[in-house]
């Protein structure tokens, strides 16, 4: 959040209150994608059957060419287990999955019939889509089934996405479990953490979520900020995160040795043209000397860094394990 913002006080009873709602989101989310594989083979020809109009169009006469689609089931990294749907005469082949919409949309209006472009072009984005989270599934370390045998290659795709989906369904409840776990790890983490900066004060820092209330993989983003105004009476907070805290203090550092230098305080261009002037680094969202001195943290500097890369420690598989199941959400 910027400093410019003027973010809305911190309400303590109201940010828990949010908190426990957003933990539930996660058991929800899980049902839903284990309801999703356990009728993946519905879904992926339910994409299918909205794709009728594309299908119905082929094959056809185009000049001397004869235009026709063909389907490939892909094994590539990103587009693994993914159903693939090209046009295809004896000089030319278009991937209809991978064309860009403004390549995409002058061959539909070629090919199918006008009444139904829009339906196709919505089709094929869904279908992408599916696809996409498909071929998230190889993350969790279950081989996509052979498509070897009789039968046309859409009927091979939608019966070994029926397999899939069934073979993954334990794999996901397992990733679920170690994500429940990495976020109690992580809980406590921020709570050692915090509890080594002290009490809340002005400039104090703390490890906090980042909450929406429509995430469904719950709280998320746990990033380190600052207390930049702090009314004892109310008890009513503003925080900036370190990165933009870091830039305050940047600003504030250059506006002082122009000061020096001028003789007068500076205007508020000429710090904004001393930063751009500068060589351009991006400000990394951890704690350094220059935030422990701004905080007045420096007799504890030794036990902040360790609690930042205990933190640090805990956050990096965390993000990782949640990045998976994001990739599965619709």
């Amino acid at each position: 959040m910027s400093s410019h913002a003027a973010p809305p006080a911190f309400d303590r009873d109201a940010y828990l209150n949010r908190l426990a709602a957003s933990r539930a989101r996660v058991l929800d989310s899980k049902q839903l994608l284990i309801d999703w594989l356990c009728k993946l083979k519905a879904h992926g020809h339910l994409h299918l059957s909205a794709l009728e109009p594309l299908f119905n169009a082929f094959p056809q006469q185009a000049g001397d060419d004869r235009l026709r689609l063909v389907y490939d089931i892909h094994r590539r990294d990103k587009r693994y287990g993914n159903l693939g749907i090209a046009m295809r005469s004896a000089s030319m082949r278009t991937d209809l999955c991978r064309a860009e919409p403004d390549d995409l949309l002058p061959i539909l209006k070629a090919t199918v019939d006008a009444r139904k472009v829009k339906q196709v072009a919505a089709a094929l984005k869904a279908l992408n889509l599916f696809n996409d989270r498909v071929a998230a599934l190889r993350n969790f370390g279950i081989a996509f089934p052979s498509t070897e045998g009789d039968g046309t290659v859409i009927y091979r795709w939608l019966c070994a996405l029926g397999t899939y989906g069934e073979m993954c369904v334990s794999r996901l409840e397992k990733a679920f479990d170690e994500f429940e776990a990495l976020s109690d790890a992580l809980d406590e983490a921020m709570f050692n953490f915090n509890t080594t900066m002290g009490k809340i004060r002005y400039r104090a820092i703390r490890c906090t979520y980042r909450l929406d209330d429509f995430d469904p993989l719950g709280p998320a983003k746990p990033s380190l900020v600052v207390v930049v105004s702090n009314n004892r009476l109310t008890q009513k907070r503003r925080y900036n995160e370190i990165v933009d805290f870091k830039k305050a203090l940047k600003h504030k550092r250059i506006a002082n040795r122009l000061k020096r230098e001028l003789g007068r305080d500076p205007e508020k261009y000429e710090v904004q043209d001393a930063v751009r002037a500068l060589r351009t680094r991006k400000e990394t969202e951890w704690i350094t000397r220059e935030v422990i001195k701004a905080c007045y943290l420096g007799r504890r500097k030794k036990q902040i860094f360790e609690a930042q890369e205990n933190l640090v420690d805990i956050i990096q598989p965390w993000t990782y394990a949640r990045n998976k199941l994001q990739a599965l959400l619709p």
